[in-house]
């Protein structure tokens, strides 16, 4: 379906139906493999590959997060920029419509600033499915804006046990030991995360400021 003419059939496809996400997955899985996109994704038309990357995002599954996670490094920034849009809303995906919607309540009651409530909601998820790695980051998120730094730890460390390509997971873990004054094990942990995902400039400017503060004692 590609056409070497600066603009595919994917792209068009997607421009024709943009703002109507069921339309557009029901038009993807009709007309797409998720091989053909993953080859698109890595096309040299950049218009094509941030085509694929928004619509592994709508109808990929945990088997193209190896390709998604390179595309991370994608010489286009607008395949980056899809590509890790894409990883978040498929680890977001558990495979089970009650778990992602208890997964998306607590999402809600963190930014409405409920902690505590979001821990109890993220707890249910992990309960329901140990090992969907989403409920354990959200859950370190929450115990993070509680202060509650330990615990906060735990979760990162599973999280990454159970999707070691979770960049936020090591991000959010370094975050945790800043505050915990632990700079060599935040440095570590935003390191990883950036040789995951290069495209965390408020990370590696994070571990810029941590080796001035180790430097200037």
């Amino acid at each position: 379906m590609y056409k070497t003419n600066g603009f595919s059939e994917l792209a068009k496809l997607m421009f024709k139906n943009s703002g109507d996400d069921a339309k557009l997955e029901q038009l993807l899985k009709a007309n797409y493999s998720e091989s053909d996109l993953v080859t698109y994704l890595h096309s040299k038309d950049p218009l094509l590959g941030r085509a694929a990357g928004f619509a592994l995002r709508l109808i990929g599954s945990p088997e193209v997060i190896p390709a998604l996670v390179e595309a991370l490094k994608n010489d286009d920034s607008g395949t980056r920029y899809n590509a890790e849009y894409a990883l978040w809303e498929i680890w977001s995906r558990s495979g089970d419509d009650t778990v992602d919607a208890l997964l998306k309540d607590g999402k809600n009651l963190l930014r409405n600033e409920a902690y505590q409530q979001a821990v109890e909601r993220f707890t249910t998820v992990i309960e329901t499915a140990p090992n969907f790695a989403e409920g354990y980051n959200q859950r370190a998120i929450a115990y993070f804006m509680l202060e509650e730094w330990s615990k906060a730890i735990r979760d990162c460390k599973q999280a990454i046990s159970l999707n070691p390509n979770h960049f936020g997971a090591f991000a959010g873990m370094g975050h945790v030991y800043v505050r915990l004054g632990k700079i060599d094990e935040a440095i570590a942990a935003y390191k990883q995360a950036l040789v995951i995902n290069p495209n965390l400039i408020a990370i590696a400017e994070a571990i810029l400021r941590l080796r001035s503060q180790i430097q200037d004692k």
